[in-house]
């Protein structure tokens, strides 16, 4: 009889135990909002002989002018209690000659963690931004393979190709890095997994923060909608002041 309680009295607490871990576990959805308002900078391109006739003003259809990707030119970054900061590499994928996400934010020393997800070769390396001189060197790529780099100081750097001058990406070497959110298409991304607390959302673009919004979570599923309309904020600043 005395062993029948105990078996019970240990079922009804691994049973509350479960249950309020199950409470504590909340997911998190969210949109961007005012993504036309973001501009692409010009790339550099390899000189031609002359440009493409779409290139060419013709007095009938307009040049169009090019328009930032939500799914593949942005980051979205969550911060907050219980997200690691620096304890494992942080994931950076190519596909279709591009990154995502089109900006990544590493702790100085933390292993970014590259995929060629392309059925090329990329011959990457990275620059501070507004620099030359190569802070990461130039190494070839296979498809279907990873490589991995490390930035040692804080700052915003440019990923680039030797083999496609026009690839770039960014990495922002700083306080906040987070948990990765892909957007898709429409802006849409979420989470799951987050325990009771204050997060704040934080949307790059170019290496520069563009939009940044705090949510609270209290036991329940949260939303949150992000409004990039405002003008960029140098990432250095986050340096500084960290985004908790």
């Amino acid at each position: 009889m005395l062993r029948s309680r105990v078996v019970l009295s240990l079922g009804v607490a691994i049973g509350a135990s479960a249950l309020a871990a199950h409470a504590v576990a909340s997911d998190l959805r969210g949109t961007l909002a005012g993504a036309d308002s973001l501009t692409p900078s010009p790339r550099t391109a390899p000189p031609r002989v002359r440009a493409s006739y779409w290139e060419v003003p013709n007095g009938v259809v307009p040049i169009a002018a090019p328009r930032a990707s939500v799914e593949y030119d942005l980051g979205v970054i969550l911060t907050g209690p219980g997200l690691a900061e620096a304890t494992q590499p942080v994931a950076l994928r190519i596909e279709g000659g591009r990154c995502r996400p089109g900006t990544v934010v590493v702790t100085p020393g933390t292993t970014l963690d590259i995929t060629n997800a392309d059925l090329v070769g990329h011959e990457l390396y990275a620059v501070a931004r507004g620099a030359t001189d190569r802070v990461v060197p130039a190494e070839f790529t296979s498809p279907r393979t990873r490589r991995q780099i490390q930035f040692a100081r804080a700052g915003v750097y440019e990923l680039r190709d030797v083999r496609q001058p026009s690839f770039r990406c960014w990495v922002v070497a700083g306080q906040g890095q987070g948990r990765v959110m892909l957007p898709n298409a429409t802006g849409a991304f979420a989470t799951t997994g987050l325990g009771d607390g204050e997060y704040t959302v934080k949307v790059y673009f170019e290496g520069e923060s563009r939009g940044s919004q705090t949510v609270t979570v209290r036991g329940d599923n949260a939303t949150v909608q992000v409004s990039l309309g405002g003008a960029a904020a140098p990432a250095e600043r986050d340096h500084h002041h960290g985004d908790r």
